[in-house]
């Protein structure tokens, strides 16, 4: 799957973020109007951050390889249907959660997602080194949408465990001030990829699968102390945002991403949406044939509507 070299640039100061988009193609400039939204809530103060953008997505061929998947795709939809009503909209909103993370059965696609972020990750640290500040002194977060979120759970990780890529907290003193998951299907992907069970054996081995929970990464050093890779992580989702695991304003533990220590928010969602076939209406329009589920402005999903609502929230996590 072809992705896009790392981004380079000077950092203004001492911090940099990385932003990481969920299903659906993204090509440069397509960050523009959440950079816009980031810099009005963070005022003048937005100039004092490196801001990245992960490319990664050639979705029109992992579409390819959805027809190719077709049954363990019909599977997976399958089993988020068997723990929902069997109504409209529980039907649709299985279709739709089922859109989004349909691509974590593509093995290939996973492993170039994580390289390709790796790569930006060590990118962004020397970048930091080259601008005075070595790893322990730079303030990195990440902010991650949909699918996003899940792909960045996988990367740190890996960065982790790994004592060649560079990125370990305690080994290299690489830590994150802040991880923003924004709707993560997380704990969704854990579930039905628990359900699917030997269909597709790859899965198995996931971080997000293989633990007896889910936790955030950490390296245990030569000492035996335990260096955490994430200092604060931070879950948002809505109340209608069925990726996120709330469906119609009711929580459902199999779904909804629950961390240790994470700083949770589930926000009050478009409250004039009162009757589910609104809500039916607004999840149809993002499901589209051949195509990727096109996230519009009224929809449960979008990460704008996020960003807007934690205007002040993203300026104490960015800035302290």
């Amino acid at each position: 799957m072809p992705t896009l070299p790392p981004q380079t640039q000077r950092w203004p100061a001492d911090r940099a973020l990385l932003l990481v988009h969920g299903i659906g193609n993204a090509h440069p400039g397509d960050y523009a109007p959440l950079v816009a939204q980031l810099q009005q809530a963070l005022g003048d103060d937005a100039r004092k951050i490196a801001v990245y953008f992960l490319y990664y997505d050639a979705i029109n061929e992992w579409f390819a390889a959805k027809t190719q998947a077709a049954a363990q795709v019909a599977a997976l939809v399958s089993t988020i249907r068997s723990r929902v009503d069997s109504t409209a909209l529980g039907n649709v909103i299985a279709d739709f959660a089922g859109d989004v993370i349909w691509p974590v059965l593509v093995p290939d696609a996973r492993q170039a997602v994580r390289i390709a972020m790796l790569q930006q990750l060590q990118q962004i640290v020397a970048d930091g080194v080259r601008a005075g500040f070595q790893p322990r002194d730079q303030h990195l977060s990440i902010m991650c949408h949909s699918l996003g979120c899940f792909h960045t759970f996988e990367t740190l990780h890996a960065a982790a465990k790994s004592t060649t890529d560079g990125l370990a907290p305690g080994t290299d003193g690489v830590r994150f001030d802040n991880v923003i998951f924004v709707a993560s299907p997380v704990q969704l992907i854990r579930t039905v990829a628990g359900a699917l069970g030997g269909a597709v054996p790859q899965l198995s081995t996931l971080a997000t699968v293989s633990s007896a929970t889910l936790s955030m990464p950490a390296e245990r050093i030569v000492t035996g102390d335990v260096v955490q890779s994430v200092r604060r992580t931070v879950s948002i989702t809505g109340n209608l945002d069925p990726v996120g695991g709330w469906f119609f304003r009711q929580r459902a533990d199999w779904a909804y991403m629950s961390l240790p220590g994470q700083v949770a928010f589930v926000d009050a969602e478009q409250e004039h949406l009162t009757k589910e076939s609104d809500l039916l209406a607004l999840l149809q329009q993002s499901l589209r044939d051949r195509e990727p589920p096109t996230i519009t402005a009224n929809n449960p999903h979008d990460w704008g509507a996020y960003i807007d609502r934690h205007a002040g929230d993203l300026r104490q996590w960015l800035l302290a």
